[in-house]
């Protein structure tokens, strides 16, 4: 027979055991749910379409010649601008094909007049000229996009020059036939002055104090035109005829056709187009306070076009706090914890706009010599991020302006921390950086194409810099 004793004290060690096994896996999970820090992970938010987003064009009218172009949830979410300025401008970018090319110059012009390049024009212009060099618009057919055109379908070419390099003249090839009036040298310098200014040989531009819309326009032809009084040419005498003013240079939808996704035969994710920059910025206090896109990209006619690549313009755009709620002390039940908020304060459209660049929330510990700690660093990204493909949307945190987006920090105090830094690091080439490396190893592109991507994915790693940086010693804390 069994000894009874001996049966209920194995009974009870076993009981025991349960007890122990159970009550830690509880107390592990308590501890896991209410002490343990937690690393950050990136929030799975998809900002709303902006159709759905509430606007604030009230007083639009500021910022448009002819009063802004009204959307409503009932409309097309993208529904292109309307008016006199949205007519003029569909047929001075003809997006569905090249610039026209100029043609014959007119009869005794000079090398100079007849000249597309801009580097002629810098001859009267060298201010205009020496800001467009540094600019995005001269880069726009850099290695990245030459890259991707080595042995490329004409229709793939068209569908990325027709904002990248859109006059005739750039263009190698024209309905599939070698295009005689193809000027290599012009290609790679991107969107040129002839891409906005250069129409028949015919120069536009925005009206200036002396020269209004209409006042170049022959005494004849008055009685027909909308000229100011006394109707006088401002441009008698002038090289290449002078220029013809037009308001549309100072209206925001001058730049909405490259700007704006609504072009290109629209692909949406959650709703929203891949690129609506123009579409951001009209629903915003700045579209109803008349500050245009030209307002801070172009003030007073400046050509650099500066973005989110110049850091002390992209410092203007955003607020940056941070807080540190608790200084830890090794232990896991008391990690050390702080807060990295950012603000759009400053740009007229989501902070950052477009899918390209990663706007990125760092919080992490620096041992006494400044050095950052391996394995504390968490960060987020401020971005819209899609996968390779384009056709899923992985997350939207972009800030629209007023709002916010924060970091929250929680980690075990490391034993050779000694200070504790919050940066906003600003990679502008983001989204360009990861297909390049894809197509790289894929060897996606001709030989001669990964070569030039090579250079591209260097210059996108290298274009990163940190716009914002705080750092506490804790030791002073």
């Amino acid at each position: 027979m069994l000894d009874r004793k001996r049966v209920e004290k194995g009974l009870n060690v076993a009981l025991g055991i349960f007890i122990v096994i159970v009550g830690g896996i509880a107390l592990k999970r308590f501890a896991t749910d209410n002490y343990v820090p937690k690393g950050f992970e990136q929030p799975e938010e998809h900002a709303a379409p902006l159709y759905k987003v509430k606007e604030h064009v009230d007083d639009g009218a500021k910022a448009f010649k002819d009063g802004p172009p009204v959307v409503t949830e009932d409309d097309e979410p993208l529904k292109p601008g309307e008016g006199q300025a949205a007519e003029w401008l569909a047929g001075h970018f003809q997006f569905k094909q090249p610039i026209p090319a100029q043609g014959e110059p007119p009869e005794g012009w000079t090398e100079i007049e007849s000249s597309l390049s801009p580097q002629a024009c810098g001859t009267c212009h060298p201010q205009q000229l020496s800001q467009w060099n540094e600019s995005w618009h001269h880069l726009g057919m850099g290695p990245g996009m030459m890259g991707q055109l080595v042995d490329a379908e004409d229709s793939f070419v068209h569908a990325c020059q027709r904002c990248h390099a859109p006059n005739a003249e750039q263009y190698p090839k024209l309905d599939g036939e070698e295009n005689p009036v193809y000027m290599a040298e012009l290609r790679t310098e991107g969107l040129t002055c002839a891409g906005c200014h250069v129409r028949g040989w015919d120069r536009y531009g925005p009206p200036t104090e002396g020269h209004p819309q209409g006042s170049e326009i022959d005494p004849e032809q008055a009685a027909t035109a909308e000229a100011t009084e006394p109707l006088v040419d401002p441009n008698e005498g002038l090289p290449h005829g002078g220029f013809i003013a037009r308001d549309e240079f100072q209206d925001p939808l001058f730049c909405e056709g490259c700007h704006d996704g609504r072009i290109a035969a629209g692909k949406q994710l959650e709703e929203k187009k891949i690129q609506e920059t123009y579409q951001e910025w009209r629903r915003t206090e700045f579209a109803g306070d008349g500050v245009t896109c030209q307002s801070c990209h172009m003030p007073e006619g400046d050509h650099s076009f500066k973005g989110i690549h110049d850091r002390e313009f992209t410092q203007g755009a955003f607020e940056a706090t941070a807080e540190l709620s608790s200084l830890g002390d090794g232990m896991v039940a008391k990690p050390l914890e702080a807060t990295l908020t950012i603000t759009n304060t400053g740009a007229g459209h989501r902070f950052p706009t477009y899918t390209t660049p990663r706007v990125v929330l760092v919080i992490e510990q620096l041992d006494a010599g400044g050095t950052p700690i391996e394995g504390t660093r968490q960060q987020m990204f401020v971005a819209r991020a899609l996968t390779p493909n384009l056709q899923t949307e992985l997350y939207d945190t972009r800030i629209l302006p007023g709002e916010s987006q924060s970091l929250e920090y929680s980690a075990a105090r490391h034993e050779q921390c000694a200070k504790i830094s919050a940066r906003v690091e600003v990679w502008p080439d983001e989204a360009y950086r990861k297909n390049y490396e894809i197509w790289i190893k894929n060897e996606t592109y001709p030989a001669e194409g990964l070569k030039l991507l090579e250079e591209a994915m260097q210059a996108a790693t290298d274009s990163r810099y940190v716009a914002w940086e705080r750092a506490v010693d804790l030791s002073q804390q």
